[in-house]
């Protein structure tokens, strides 16, 4: 494999492209990703899952996961998971220790290339322990780089499922424009004129005034008056938007939508006309069914 990137770009060590020198990816037999994190980080790894897939047609694939942590797993696209347990199994009121986890690290079996997607503290740990020939790293901070054989920085200029192809690139891969998450067939569209918001996300600093959401609705609502206008509720208690729904409800074409199982709550994306939402999990379901809005 031809290395593609500048070195200011990304970091390749000596032990990488003495690795790579003779290798073409159809010798690729194991990989193994780990991804411990949230729905929203599964959908931006699809198109990466997707490439890799392509890119090297032999490899077995394996992802590594937190137990506690599996809603939206990108079963479809792997042949195999492996967990790790940040909590008991047995009492969720308590972590597990270091030997557990160095234990459950060590039942990911030796790769022949691994993907740190993480980079956290456990995922060094997976990554060190696993004896890959190859380790590839997708740090936020530069030092963090030399952890791995090669490695690319995050960008923050572009969407992240776009961003963390960079690490397939690095090997010779070339995107596919546009992305691609493989919902066409399990989510066809059926567009219906329904406008949806989210007003939630993970943190307080990623939310958007909700009083400048409730101006949206109204001016939208008003724009656009044979649309249904839909605040979409999600599972958590700080995602009811019962203040924001009470404030326009006398508007007959803005209702409240109460939080769907996955299958659902993806279609129902999908036959949106338009998804409004921060920058979270919801969003990113909304972009993987191709409501780019």
């Amino acid at each position: 494999m031809r290395l593609n990137f500048r070195p200011v770009s990304a970091f390749a060590s000596k032990k990488a492209k003495v690795y790579l020198k003779d290798k073409n990816p159809e010798d690729i037999k194991n990989i193994a990703v780990i991804r411990h994190a949230a729905i929203g980080d599964f959908m931006n790894i699809r198109p990466f899952l997707i490439g890799m897939r392509e890119f090297f047609p032999n490899a077995k694939i394996t992802l590594s996961v937190n137990s506690s942590a599996v809603y939206g797993l990108p079963q479809d696209l792997v042949d195999e998971i492996h967990v790790m347990d940040k909590v008991c199994p047995k009492d969720k009121s308590k972590k597990t220790g270091l030997f557990y986890r160095i234990r459950q690290a060590k039942t990911l079996k030796q790769q022949d290339i691994i993907f740190d997607l993480t980079d956290s503290t456990l995922s060094l740990w997976i990554t060190f322990l696993s004896g890959a020939k190859l380790k590839v790293g997708y740090p936020y901070r530069s030092i963090r780089r030399y952890f791995y054989d090669m490695a690319t920085l995050r960008s923050e200029y572009v969407l992240e499922a776009d961003s963390v192809q960079h690490m397939l690139n690095m090997l010779g891969y070339k995107n596919n424009a546009p992305l691609r998450y493989g919902f066409e067939e399990k989510y066809p569209k059926n567009v219906v004129n329904q406008i949806v918001y989210f007003a939630g996300a993970s943190a307080n600093f990623k939310c958007w005034e909700q009083e400048k959401f409730k101006s949206l609705i109204e001016k939208l609502s008003d724009r656009y008056p044979s649309d249904k206008h839909i605040i979409l509720q999600g599972v958590n208690a700080s995602e009811k938007f019962l203040d924001l729904y009470e404030s326009l409800k006398e508007r007959t074409n803005v209702l409240l939508q109460k939080a769907m199982p996955l299958d659902e709550a993806m279609q129902f994306l999908s036959n949106s006309k338009c998804v409004i939402a921060n920058d979270t999990g919801l969003r990113n379901m909304a972009i993987a069914v191709e409501n780019r809005q």
